[in-house]
């Protein structure tokens, strides 16, 4: 069986057919493209007891000899290693006898099987040539994002969370009032914005499979492998992609640190768990004295490893560091709700309450939440969701200010661009709506604020710019002078690195062109019915975490302007994987919120998306629709 979450390139696969369960060898009319690595072949077993249930490992086919079984390897660009049993020992039986499995990590440990003769094969592939040196005067890079973290600064007007060493970085950069994420889940969000690419391009909108399996994906380079080809010294700590998209973090193709020979080592140490029980509350706060492992504590200890290494590498450096919280669970040592206020003085929601005249498909997700459709969480819970947030993540930004403190450390804070992101934004009962999963301004606006040291004219300053995160990849090369030449790098974002350079932005009509350059925002959300075209209840819809993208049932295609967010959710033709657009605009699944009077500040969430007025601004609608359908069916 092909498995749809890795599964096999047909495109690439030019001379095998699926048939149902099995995949049966066909005759090759055509000859295997010449290869560019050679097989290390051994008489052992490559996939064994877990390996079995792994997301990276498929089931191929009974074949007859363990030469079909790496000749399917072979022919698929993704594959790295063959597995085929050929006999059963003496006295045993081999159940997976003529079976031929295909691994699409760099795992490759083989060894002798109980039951099985195996015989399997790893691709080798030679050491690329050392890429060219950096540009003379090329700038480092500190890429940060946070997991679940949502615009909360004192630099936007919020004053009960708690983040003073993200504030203090405010003050040290250009803040954006309007920056947005391509899709609000991890996953997604992270391959989109590391490549480059929107989701409809990297193809990867939930958790199954990942991008480097889309058809060309082989050939891009993420924007890490973009530093790293020329000639930065490029590391990576913590949750940068999401496990598994890509396998091993894309390691070792698009890093330089951390790798081991066989290019498995990766420092991500999993979202964290509670040491305890908590009953009466949604967070967990650890008291002293109970051990407990904090897993962005252990990233943190290998960014300043990595920023140590900086200071006698010759090369500039691109370090990325991903923490995971505030990501449920919300795990801080308990000391950090002093912190933040008391659960009585958190201040709730201005409008719990679904927006007035909305479909519940955007809603639908909200289920994860502490609420319901139509009947909000009690004020105790939502409070006390609220505070646990903000302690999880005042637990975060301590370990911000000690990363930051590492980069002073080095002596290179004067010529390294700091990037502080989200991979998303986080719902906290704004109408309704909690946790994240839908194109509302709570989950699609990101915290973005970029710290460039040789441009103090932007500190403490903010941008009206309306920015995505696919825009993040050329911005930051070409601040670092190594800008993209998108002709030779297919990626989806442009640059705003002019908005750093007193000059530019001083010419005539600077600030009115880059007004209409970055002037919309593109967001996306599927979402699958109970059982596969089945809708019957569309409360009950689901966000197709692990639905095979072919089954999806619709996807939410949303836009943000200066004055609007409009969101249409088109049918989903999974054969195509693209949508077909509803004939009838505005339809019941269509949005439209007035943004006229936002600011981007602390009222962004409460006061915007209250009610939708799709109808009665049909007009606006049908121009905005056509213009979001144009830009889709394009990109």
């Amino acid at each position: 069986t092909i498995s749809s979450g890795i599964g096999l390139n047909m495109a690439t696969v030019h001379c095998y057919a699926a048939v149902i369960a099995v995949i049966a060898l066909t005759t090759c009319s055509e000859a295997a493209p010449k290869a560019n690595w050679t097989w290390d072949i051994q008489n052992a077993s490559a996939v064994y007891g877990a390996a079995y249930e792994s997301p990276h490992v498929v089931f191929y086919g009974n074949v007859s000899a363990a030469e079909d079984c790496q000749r399917a390897c072979a022919t698929n660009a993704s594959c790295m290693t063959f597995d085929y049993a050929y006999e059963s020992r003496p006295g045993d039986m081999c159940q997976y006898l003529r079976q031929c499995w295909l691994r699409f990590d760099n795992v490759y440990q083989p060894k002798q099987g109980h039951a099985c003769i195996k015989e399997s094969g790893h691709k080798v592939f030679p050491p690329p040539p050392p890429p060219p040196p950096a540009p003379k005067n090329a700038k480092n890079v500190l890429f940060i994002i946070f997991d679940d973290y949502r615009v909360q600064h004192k630099t936007w007007g919020f004053t009960q969370p708690h983040v003073p060493a993200a504030d203090a970085l405010a003050a040290r950069s250009l803040a954006f009032d309007h920056a947005y994420c391509q899709q609000a889940v991890c996953g997604p969000s992270r391959a989109s914005l590391l490549s480059g690419r929107r989701p409809d391009r990297t193809q990867m909108w939930n958790f199954v499979g990942g991008f480097r399996q889309t058809p060309g994906a082989d050939k891009w380079r993420t924007m890490p492998e973009y530093f790293k080809t020329n000639g930065y010294y490029v590391g990576g700590c913590g949750k940068l992609f999401h496990p598994g998209d890509p396998v091993d973090f894309d390691a070792p193709r698009s890093w330089t640190d951390p790798i081991d020979q066989s290019g498995r080592t990766w420092p991500y140490f999993g979202q964290g768990h509670c040491p305890h029980a908590t009953p009466n509350t949604h967070g967990c706060p650890v008291p002293k004295g109970v051990s407990a492992v904090y897993p962005d504590v252990e990233a943190l200890h290998v960014a300043k490893r990595m920023l140590a290494n900086a200071t006698t590498d010759p090369r500039p450096f691109w370090i990325g560091v991903g923490f995971v919280k505030p990501h449920m669970p919300h795990v801080f040592p308990a000391e950090f709700l002093d912190y933040v206020p008391k659960q009585a003085d958190i201040v709730l929601a201005e409008n719990p309450y679904n927006p007035k005249g909305a479909s519940p498909m955007e809603w639908a997700s909200g289920a994860e939440g502490p609420a319901n459709w139509l009947r909000p969480a009690d004020n105790a819970t939502a409070q006390d969701w609220i505070r646990n947030y903000y302690a999880a993540a005042a637990f975060s930004d301590s370990l911000l200010a000690e990363l930051l403190a590492a980069l002073n450390a080095t002596g290179k804070a004067d010529d390294t661009i700091i990037v502080l992101t989200a991979d998303h934004g986080w719902g906290l009962g704004e109408h309704n709506h909690w946790i994240k999963y839908t194109n509302y301004e709570t989950d699609a606006r990101i915290p973005l604020m970029v710290h460039v040291p040789w441009a103090q004219q932007t500190f403490d300053k903010h941008s009206k710019a309306i920015v995505e995160h696919v825009d993040l990849y050329p911005t930051l090369a070409e601040l670092a002078g190594i800008p993209v030449d998108k002709s030779l790098e297919s990626i989806d974002g442009d640059s705003y690195a002019a908005l750093f350079d007193a000059s530019i932005m001083a010419a005539p009509g600077a600030k009115a062109k880059m007004a209409a350059n970055f002037s919309v925002a593109y967001t996306q959300y599927p979402r699958c019915c109970q059982q596969p075209h089945q809708c019957n209840d569309i409360v009950k819809n689901k966000r197709c975490a692990f639905t095979d993208k072919q089954d999806f049932s619709y996807m939410g295609y949303s836009m943000r302007t200066e004055k609007w967010r409009y969101t249409e959710w088109a049918v989903w033709d999974g054969s195509k994987l693209k949508p077909q657009w509803n004939a009838t605009v505005p339809s019941v699944f269509t949005e439209l919120y007035d943004h006229g009077d936002d600011d981007g500040g602390r009222h962004t969430f409460d006061r915007f998306e209250n009610e939708n007025l799709a109808f009665a601004q049909p007009e606006v609608v049908r121009q905005l629709s056509a213009q979001l359908r144009a830009f889709f069916d394009k990109h």
